[in-house]
């Protein structure tokens, strides 16, 4: 209904914006069932949601990796212990070894000696840094050139005469502060005999050398240790050339894998450990000490057998060409046994040992604890119970008769709690009878009583099963007793039965069947979660069924999904029955605009012709 101001009914005397109202009833009706469809729809795409929702939650708790305490699909979450360590010389100190222990471990005092570290091969440069002590006199009346972020030379005059190393500094700061240029942008400052420049505000400061060549060696020192901020020093700082080392390519050699490396004076230390990085696939690792002013690099892998080489020395970055050194084996004793191992975490007997700390001597105790794991598979299934039982209750709900979603007019004659309890009624059976909700409800029960090759165990023998209840849905019943009793006397098995991995990978275009039989329980669950809820496409550009239908906030299919484009194709019925309903009320009122017209056109003539009779008497 148009909200213009219309002055109506002067010579009929007829309440035309009633008259207008009651014709116009009957034509919103039609819109009225539009609006209503479209909150049908968008109610619908909300309960969709909410359930997308909770299985998304329950994803993010549980199968999860980086949750490493409540992840699921992890068999070492399933062992019954409490795992600690202590250092028997320093029993109050940390322990030179951790432990964690898997299903299959063994209750027990583990004795566990750390004679040595494993290690990469390694190669360490020269110090970058400048060494020994400056000659003040050879800075009397010298100039200094500043460039600021990039820009010209800024030069300064000295004095020409120093009685310390500390009056040169005062000079040199005295100088800065009256270059409207360099003012605030940098100051010198004495560390370890040398004079040093500290970046202020600018983005970075670099020496150059001026007019007076007598201090040159004394600037190619400072040359580099003016940095930017983020200590990036430029190769070309540390005496890259560009005739000799512009730009400078190397290989580098690491476990018998050659890749070449190339560098340039126009490139910051930075820049170098990013280069060498990328080259060696992350394999290599490049580090510089502001402290020691050394360049190093060496292997990810570490043992006996790690091995690094360079062929070509890079007097920028101080290294020598040759091969790297300090690669060495992990070496310790589990009680009295020897072991060797390449790294410094590794697994025996189902427990997973890290060692830290070379020269100690460990005890690595484990106590049964079954409660632990109890508590964490009974928490998995209380939520999976929860979903269970919440979709169940939306695919079997009854629909609400008589609870049409309310008119724009309905709600002016409603409190807000009438509204809000008739709305509620209205959403009931909303998702009555849904395809794709029954279905998922049927893969994830059949996930739990399908049979797991090589799990060892059925699921009732370590006490789940389904519940004898039909109206439950297939909700899972635990014997506290029998699962407890499974996790102590076969802890392996139920980490098997839930956990157990299959050799084919995950395939959203769903021709996963070998898979599905091989793997376990929990892992079944993961896959059919993702089937359902999952926003990346497959094969055929379609993503989990429930994305699909209703769109997940925050992602590409928010908009992209079908009843998104239900709610906009209803809002453009919306527009274009208001623009109609609009043009049919103006016609109305154009009509009785006519009839006004027309009764005031006969009064006025009633009026003329009473006067002409009036007038001949």
């Amino acid at each position: 209904m148009s909200d213009m101001l219309r002055i109506t009914g002067m010579a009929s005397g007829l309440d035309v914006d009633t008259m207008v109202k009651t014709l116009m009833k009957a034509e919103n009706v039609r819109l009225d069932k539009v609006k209503q469809s479209r909150q049908t729809i968008q109610w619908k795409q909300d309960l969709y949601r909410e359930i997308l929702g909770d299985v998304n939650t329950f994803k993010s708790n549980y199968f999860d990796v980086l949750k490493p305490e409540s992840y699921m699909l992890s068999a070492n979450n399933y062992a019954g212990f409490d795992v600690t360590a202590t250092d028997d010389a320093n029993p109050t100190g940390a322990a030179g070894v951790t432990a964690t222990a898997g299903a299959s471990a063994a209750a027990g005092a583990y004795t566990v000696g750390v004679t040595q570290l494993a290690k990469p091969s390694s190669i360490t440069g020269a110090s970058l840094n400048e060494t020994g002590t400056i000659d003040v006199t050879r800075w009397q009346n010298a100039k200094i050139g500043f460039s600021i972020d990039g820009g010209a030379a800024e030069s300064i005059q000295l004095a020409v005469a120093f009685g310390d190393i500390n009056a040169l500094k005062d000079d040199i700061n005295a100088k800065i502060a009256l270059n409207d240029n360099l003012k605030g942008k940098l100051e010198a400052v004495v560390d370890n005999g040398k004079i040093q420049f500290n970046v202020l505000t600018a983005s970075s400061v670099k020496i150059t050398n001026d007019v007076n060549t007598t201090v040159t060696a004394d600037l190619d020192n400072l040359k580099g240790r003016v940095i930017n901020p983020t200590g990036s020093t430029l190769l070309g700082d540390l005496g890259m050339t560009e005739t000799t080392d512009a730009p400078a390519a190397f290989n580098i050699t690491y476990n018998g894998t050659t890749k070449a490396v190339s560098l340039n004076k126009t490139m910051t230390i930075s820049d170098a450990i990013n280069a060498i990085s990328t080259a060696t696939a992350g394999n290599v690792v490049a580090k510089y000490s502001q402290l020691t002013g050394q360049f190093s690099l060496s292997t990810v892998n570490t043992g006996s057998s790690a091995a690094i080489n360079i062929d070509k020395s890079i007097s920028a970055l101080g290294l020598t060409a040759g091969n790297g050194t300090g690669q060495q084996d992990a070496k310790a004793t589990i009680n009295g046994v020897n072991v060797t191992m390449s790294k410094n975490n590794f697994s025996v007997d189902g427990i997973s040992y890290t060692l830290v700390k070379e020269g100690t001597t460990n005890t690595v105790n484990l106590n049964a604890n079954s409660q632990k794991t109890f508590d964490k598979i009974k928490s998995f299934i209380d939520k999976y119970n929860e979903i269970i039982d919440k979709v169940n209750k939306k695919i079997t709900e009854k629909t609400a008769k008589g609870f049409a979603p309310l008119t724009d007019e309905q709600k002016k004659a409603m409190k807000d709690e009438e509204i809000k309890a008739w709305e509620t009624r209205s959403k009931e059976g909303l998702l009555r009878g849904d395809s794709d909700l029954e279905s998922m409800l049927r893969k994830m029960r059949s996930a739990f009583f399908d049979t797991v090759q090589g799990a060892g165990v059925t699921l009732k023998e370590i006490g789940l099963d389904t519940s004898a209840d039909i109206s439950q849905g297939g909700k899972i019943i635990i014997d506290e007793t029998k699962l407890k009793d499974a996790i102590k006397t076969k802890g392996n098995q139920v980490a098997n039965i839930f956990t157990k991995s299959s050799a084919t990978a995950y395939n959203p275009d769903g021709t996963n069947t070998s898979r599905y039989s091989e793997e376990g329980i929990f892992q079944r669950i993961n896959d059919i979660m993702m089937d359902y809820t999952r926003t990346t496409r497959n094969t055929s550009g379609k993503r989990g069924a429930l994305t699909e239908k209703a769109g997940i906030k925050g992602t590409t299919s928010e908009f992209s999904n079908l009843l998104s484009k239900q709610i906009l194709d209803k809002d453009k019925m919306i527009n274009e029955l208001t623009r109609k309903l609009a043009d049919k009320e103006n016609s109305y009122y154009i009509k009785f605009s006519k009839l006004e017209q027309a009764m005031q056109n006969s009064n006025s003539q009633s009026s003329w012709l009473a006067q002409q009779l009036g007038g001949s008497r």
